[in-house]
């Protein structure tokens, strides 16, 4: 992942003005702009504003996630080493493209400024949240995740809404990803994975986001590698955890659950380095010391946090 053509600074106000002169971005407020010009905002800077909703922290780079004010989420890069602005505060940022625009917009910060704002408490009872104003891409053979989830799930530990009413929640949530599923598909994938994370423990939102990320709660997906089900189960991984039919929702989120708890402890919780191992497997991680240097893997990682902090947004705080 590299960094740029210019080193990051987060900065105070009279730091962001002086880079606003050397930079001359030009102010985008919605990521149709860039989308229409692509080539041009790899070199020219742009001037965006949002607030951080989350902060993905590396030995290299650290990518810290901006939700514009149009609700469209973005990456930006940002050297570890440099202050880490706090999550939940509103913030403006000169930065410029990092790569071509894809699944994801990601871009190498160059200056921040940003002002504390008080986070609104969520509202556990309401799990429908506003759609979000951009088009949304369409889950299903293009393969990609739509960016805004409409749910907050509730926890494990929420003691406010009743278990019939975390169950639909998340049907509703698979429902957004997979429309083509029929509400006993729906709710049968909801209860596997409220039941088994529970069972296992880990937090069921986080196994939400990976399997929205993996195959988007399609059960019969099949990658070009030949990964397979629900959660994309290799199939010697599949055979070492003891799945007979890896397009079963039953087996697979068993095993596929079970995965990511063995990562999590092996990573020591570190919820980056365990999606790093799903993806690009463990060997890979150790080989490297860390997050190998796959675009692939770091775009996962991004991809599913992201996810996750929208699903439980309190685990950002």
């Amino acid at each position: 992942m590299a960094i740029g053509r210019a080193s990051p600074a987060w900065a105070e106000p009279d730091a962001y003005d002086a880079a606003l002169a050397e930079h001359k971005p030009v102010p985008v407020s919605a990521l149709s702009v860039i989308a229409k010009e692509p080539s041009k905002f790899l070199t020219q800077a742009v001037e965006l504003s949002g607030r951080i909703t989350g902060v993905l922290r590396g030995e290299i780079v650290s990518t810290v996630i901006l939700k514009l004010d149009r609700g469209e989420i973005v990456h930006l890069l940002a050297r570890p080493q440099h202050q880490i602005v706090a999550v939940g505060e509103t913030a403006r940022a000169v930065a410029r493209l990092a790569e071509p625009p894809g699944e994801s917009y990601t871009f190498d910060l160059l200056a921040m400024k940003w002002t504390s704002q008080p986070q609104a408490p969520v509202d556990r009872d309401q799990f429908c949240a506003e759609l979000a104003q951009q088009q949304l891409a369409q889950a299903g053979d293009s393969g990609l995740v739509p960016a805004q989830p409409r749910y907050v799930l509730p926890s494990r530990g929420d003691p406010q809404p009743s278990r019939d009413r975390i169950l639909t929640a998340y049907a509703d949530t698979i429902k957004y990803f997979n429309p083509r599923l029929d509400e006993r598909e729906r709710y049968t994938i909801a209860k596997y994975i409220i039941d088994f994370s529970e069972r296992i423990g880990v937090d069921a939102r986080l196994v939400m986001a990976v399997v929205a990320c993996e195959s988007n709660f399609n059960q019969n997906a099949t990658s070009r590698a030949g990964a397979m089900g629900l959660g994309q189960l290799m199939p010697a991984t599949a055979r070492g955890m003891g799945v007979r039919n890896a397009y079963d929702a039953k087996e697979n989120l068993w095993a596929a659950i079970r995965i990511v708890r063995g990562h999590l402890e092996n990573q020591q919780g570190d919820i980056a380095l365990a999606l790093a191992c799903y993806n690009a497997g463990s060997g890979a991680v150790r080989r490297y010391g860390g997050v190998p240097p796959y675009r692939e893997t770091q775009n996962y990682i991004r991809k599913v946090i992201n996810l996750y902090l929208q699903l439980a947004p309190e685990m950002a705080r």
